[in-house]
């Protein structure tokens, strides 16, 4: 009977660590997400300009296989109506060899969001054969100025795992202000990249 008990609480413990999210600092933002494969964590150097702060952290498996999040903190208001959006980020992913082929609203972080779905226009060795990218805005609110949106932080999803990892990657995602679990943190690593 002990053995039965011993075995159901290890059983309980090793479910509760796996559901842990993992968190990563990403320069004043706390990142925490669910990523259901092994990956290493690179968080890059920020991006200091005049109009915008830039933060990036990338969640690779290799060459092909990663995940990255861009966090971009505007100085001013800026339009954040997710219907320009909607329109122009596939058109950019369409000037990076990218056929868009599904663009569809979800919920990120608790916030209005959407995906794109794309494939290579050329299929190339090596490459991933599909391209997802997800984005929301933070703190958009409906601006009085007419029927726009207005917001100071987007933030930009992209991956080339499979769509389930993916969309495990994009249920699970939390960003707040503040510091990150450093026990979470620490699970996966981080190495510091100097900016692209």
């Amino acid at each position: 009977m002990k053995l039965l008990l011993a075995a159901t609480m290890m059983l309980m413990l090793s479910a509760i660590a796996m559901a842990v999210p993992d968190s990563q600092q990403l320069g004043p933002y706390a990142v925490s997400f669910d990523l259901n494969a092994n990956y290493q964590a690179q968080v890059a150097q920020p991006i200091e300009m005049e109009t915008a702060n830039a933060y990036q952290m990338g969640l690779f498996v290799d060459n092909s296989t990663y995940a990255s999040v861009s966090i971009t903190e505007y100085v001013d208001l800026t339009d954040s109506t997710l219907m320009v959006f909607k329109s122009m980020l596939p058109m950019s992913m369409m000037l990076q060899g990218l056929n868009v082929t599904n663009v569809e609203d979800m919920t990120i972080d608790g916030k209005e969001g959407f995906l794109v779905t794309s494939e290579p226009m050329e299929a190339i060795a090596g490459a991933p054969s599909k391209v997802y990218r997800a984005m929301y805005w933070m703190d958009s609110q409906d601006c009085d100025c007419g029927p726009v949106s207005v917001g100071k932080t987007s933030v930009v999803i992209t991956s080339t795992y499979p769509l389930d990892v993916t969309q495990g990657l994009l249920s699970s995602l939390q960003i707040v202000q503040g510091q990150a679990s450093t026990a979470a943190a620490s699970v996966q690593g981080g190495q510091i990249l100097p900016p692209a």
